[in-house]
């Protein structure tokens, strides 16, 4: 790629440190005329599937990544190039959540070794270890940090990350790392270590670290200071790095060696053990049958009818498998005695009614299937299914230990700010009085202004 590629880029799913969304991001990126764009959002991959498809409407290749901190505090950006490099990437991600408390991932350096394959290691920020090393001008811990992660990585995939962030220091910073470089026999490549699209983005970001640090703006011992964390166009960055031309011409032969794919169409739904000789149609169709003699009794025209067609277009979407994992988990329900229902659309489906997911009896009721269940469907169909809280955890258990750790997981939300907890937070961080923030709060409606236009217009930004 002749033109440069930012690899170390941070959306606003690194929590309260990004100013700007992944559809944001991508934007600015093609009105730079970018080939490609990598997100790297701290300790997590929550913007990827929005950042890829922004990205694919954009015509820019996306390049998914993340930056990570290891026990010591030290910060590495990992890139992934192939499918098993993205597993590796997960599988470290949820190791680190796991191994730190809430809010506060840690990665151990072992975790790393073990699942570095498929991935580039960039040497991070100015937290990196290289970095703080070469800061601290304690040269010979920064020769063997180059050694270890040259174990793990080997040449072609471990390159020391180059900042110019116009921080006093940053010139002498390059200058000991790019010397390093050449003395270690590694490549080195230059990013900017994005927090938001545009330079005007950096009050926002302010903004964010005053709410993430509870302070103010005038009390914030962690603005970064000055507003260069935007993505820059080429000709900025061959500018900052015109000593370096060869950071800007590495970062783009990266970007072309990171070529993940993530696939959004089509399921991916674990094996439900067959009886031998059956295919997942077959044996719906079997249990629908026995299911429609329980429910209604004679097999009526109407019933076979709407039977059939639900089972063809069951099979044609590829969903028989996943009916008949969500039966077998309601059965498991009723043989405990687990208060379990079916709700919502999945009422409108007789299958779903014959097989013992739901209560309602779509044909008597006169319940549209459409709402349910379509061809032009673009998402697996949903069926909510009401648990006894006393009993959740045991069916969730049931759910692991039958299909595996593996194929199965919790769903996660997120929470984002509404109007007035937008109001309440921007103005502590402005040091506006209590009273005049509860006022101004109860005058904004749930529905009628969004919240980052208040946090705009609070902090005067356009």
């Amino acid at each position: 790629m002749g033109r440069y590629v930012e690899l170390h880029c941070h959306s606003a799913f690194s929590l309260l440190d990004g100013a700007s969304l992944p559809e944001e991001l991508a934007r600015r990126a093609a009105e730079l005329d970018m080939q490609a764009l990598a997100l790297t959002d701290h300790d997590g991959l929550y913007g990827a599937v929005r950042f890829v498809r922004a990205c694919e409407r954009e015509g820019i290749k996306p390049i998914v990544g993340a930056e990570l901190a290891l026990n010591a505090g030290y910060h590495v950006t990992l890139l992934a190039m192939d499918m098993p490099g993205y597993s590796n990437l997960c599988r470290l991600i949820t190791a680190a959540q796991l191994a730190g408390g809430k809010g506060s991932p840690v990665l151990t350096w072992d975790m790393l070794a073990d699942h570095s394959g498929g991935l580039i290691c960039l040497s991070g920020c100015r937290e990196g270890e290289l970095a703080r090393q070469v800061r601290g001008s304690r040269f010979d811990a920064a020769r063997e940090a180059i050694g270890r992660y040259r174990e793990v990585f080997g040449r072609d995939r471990f390159f020391i990350e180059l900042q110019q962030m116009m921080y006093p220091e940053d010139a002498a910073l390059c200058a000991g790392l790019t010397s390093l470089a050449c003395e270690s026999g590694v490549g080195y490549a230059a990013t900017n270590n994005v927090h938001y699209a545009q330079r005007e983005g950096h009050r926002l970001h302010d903004v964010l670290t005053c709410i993430r640090t509870r302070s103010t703006l005038d009390d914030c011992t962690e603005l970064k200071l000055n507003a260069e964390f935007y993505l820059k166009s080429h000709e900025e960055m061959r500018s900052l790095f015109r000593e370096y031309p060869e950071a800007l011409h590495m970062a783009g032969e990266l970007a072309e060696r990171c070529n993940v794919t993530l696939e959004f169409s089509g399921y991916r739904f674990p094996e439900y053990p067959l009886p031998e000789g059956e295919t997942a149609e077959s044996y719906l169709a079997y249990v629908c049958r026995e299911g429609v003699r329980r429910r209604y009794g004679d097999m009526t025209e109407e019933v076979a009818s709407r039977v059939a067609h639900e089972l063809d277009l069951i099979a044609r979407l590829g969903l028989s498998g996943y009916f008949l994992i969500v039966r077998d988990i309601m059965e498991y329900a009723e043989r405990h005695g687990i208060p379990a229902q079916g709700r919502g659309s999945a009422a409108n489906s007789i299958v779903a009614y014959v097989l013992g997911i739901t209560k309602v009896d779509p044909i008597r009721n006169r319940l549209f299937l459409g709402r349910f269940l379509n061809e032009e469907m673009s998402a697996i169909p949903d069926i909510d299914i009401d648990v006894s809280t006393a009993h959740r955890e045991q069916l969730i258990r049931y759910v692991y230990e039958k299909y595996g750790k593996e194929h199965a997981a919790m769903v996660c939300t997120y929470i984002t700010f509404q109007s007035r907890n937008t109001l309440r937070e921007v103005g502590k961080v402005l040091d506006i009085p209590v009273h005049v923030v509860d006022r101004l709060a109860r005058s904004v409606s749930w529905s009628g202004y969004g919240s980052r236009n208040i946090t705009k217009e609070l902090c005067g930004i356009e």
